[in-house]
């Protein structure tokens, strides 16, 4: 009993052992010269971008042109370097990650291979009272050492139950981080994509532009013509928006522009939602509230009933507060459908949202004031496109959304439909991809109508 006892004790100090990280030196030196390397050349995108300001300011020139071409296309491959430096520290803290995840994995195994020993053996001395322990120890040392034994292998149990419990918080916390770092490394793959797209384009319109001035003063006006002529086409082009008329580009920029002023989110970030969100309307449809009692709805093409179109508890008393404010008929008011396989097909959830941005009318309600207040109106309107955008700047800013910054970017549009990060959600991350590649084309529209 006293060899089980010594046993025991070696397995219940074991087991509490410390995991000690057992990166390589040379791993830990790549990092730090990583992290240096991003500062650098962040330094360098940054200087640039002062000098890409003072070259806009300047007058209308040949030279002025193909000067910002010139630094727009360095500060791209720039920028493409970064997000390589990025994307190997990921691909790093990634291969780190993995490492850890399969020695906690062993850790595991191993700490349940000792708590069924631990368990075997307390199950068989449970067997045997203290009094039979008595009558079979040929002395009182030997008796009193066979409980001391039992007693061991409780704690030791007790401690095998919460080195198992402290090591599953450790496995879920390295494998929340490593979706994390691979949420990262896609966003920083997307924005190095962009970039790449961006030289391309740059480049290709330097060499248009030598092209057809050569380098002449006099035919450089003839590009100014075709530009302005293609800025015009951009402004006016239809701009679609969910559940409420087209307006052109021009607007709905010009709505965005005044938002970004007070809310520091990018233009291109709110038109690409609106895209999206326009889209997805094409897609599921939008319906009109029926019931108020249960939430039902119909169909607006088609005319079918449509369980679960507002929340009758949450959101039916805002919005016929809201319909009544406005003067709308709250049975012909557009709202969202709900969508049963955006719930996994189970009862759960709402539709209800209004307007190009998607609110619900609770949540709208919450940002009735500050629209208000931004915009001079005497009504917040969901259904007005200017309140529309106004109000998902403001959402989008208390999401974490920060102009040129991707990753805050790409994380705010996700939790813009889903509530949750984009590692946390494949759906959101889903809608976030797609909400980045339309903002980095509309981008390239704007800045065709900054030139």
């Amino acid at each position: 009993m006293r060899s089980l006892t010594a046993f025991f004790i070696v397995v219940t100090v074991c087991l509490g052992i410390v995991f000690i990280d057992s990166t390589p030196v040379r791993a830990q030196q790549s990092r730090e010269q990583l992290e240096q390397e991003l500062i650098d050349l962040e330094a360098q995108i940054k200087a640039l971008n002062g000098s890409i300001t003072q070259t806009q300011a300047q007058k209308n020139s040949l030279a002025k042109d193909i000067s910002l071409l010139t630094q727009k296309i360095n500060q791209s491959k720039l920028k493409i370097k970064a997000h390589d430096a990025a994307i190997s520290k990921l691909n790093q803290n990634i291969t780190e990650k993995n490492r850890n995840i399969n020695t906690l994995d062993a850790k595991m195994e191993r700490e349940k291979d000792s708590l069924a020993q631990i368990m075997r053996k307390t199950q068989y001395l449970e067997q045997y009272s203290l009094l039979d322990f008595g009558l079979q120890a040929q002395s009182l040392s030997t008796f009193f050492s066979d409980v001391d034994s039992f007693s061991t292998l409780n704690r030791a149990l007790n401690q095998s139950f919460s080195d198992i419990r402290a090591t599953q918080n450790e496995l879920e916390e390295v494998k929340s981080e490593l979706e994390i770092a691979k949420d990262e490394e896609t966003q920083k793959k997307l924005a190095q994509e962009s970039e790449r797209k961006k030289v391309e384009s740059n480049q290709k319109e330097k060499n248009t532009l030598l092209t057809q001035t050569k380098n002449q003063e006099t035919e450089y006006k003839k590009v100014l013509a075709a530009r302005e002529k293609e800025a015009a086409s951009i402004r006016s082009r239809l701009f679609e928006l969910r559940d409420t008329s087209a307006i052109s580009f021009g607007q709905a920029y010009d709505f965005a522009l005044a938002a970004s002023k007070t809310t520091g989110v990018r233009p291109a970030l709110m038109l690409a939602i609106l895209m999206q969100e326009s889209s997805l309307g094409t897609n599921v449809g939008a319906c009109y509230l029926r019931d108020n009692n249960t939430g039902a709805g119909i169909s607006i093409k088609t005319g079918a009933e449509k369980l679960r179109t507002m929340s009758p508890t949450r959101d039916v008393p805002p919005f016929l507060a809201l319909t009544s404010r406005l003067g709308r008929d709250p049975s012909t008011t557009p709202v969202s459908c709900w969508i049963a396989m955006y719930s996994g097909g189970s009862p759960t959830g709402w539709g209800g949202a209004m307007g190009p941005s998607q609110f619900i009318p609770s949540t709208w309600k919450i940002f009735e004031k500050r629209i208000e207040n931004s915009t001079g109106a005497a009504v917040a309107n969901p259904w007005n496109p200017y309140h529309a955008i106004t109000a998902m700047a403001m959402y989008l800013q208390d999401l974490g959304a920060v102009s040129g910054n991707e990753a805050s970017e790409r994380n705010a549009a996700c939790k813009y439909y889903s509530g949750r990060a984009c590692s946390s959600s494949t759906a959101g991350a889903g809608y976030g991809n797609a909400v980045m590649k339309k903002m980095y084309a509309t981008q390239a529209d704007i800045d065709k109508l900054q030139r």
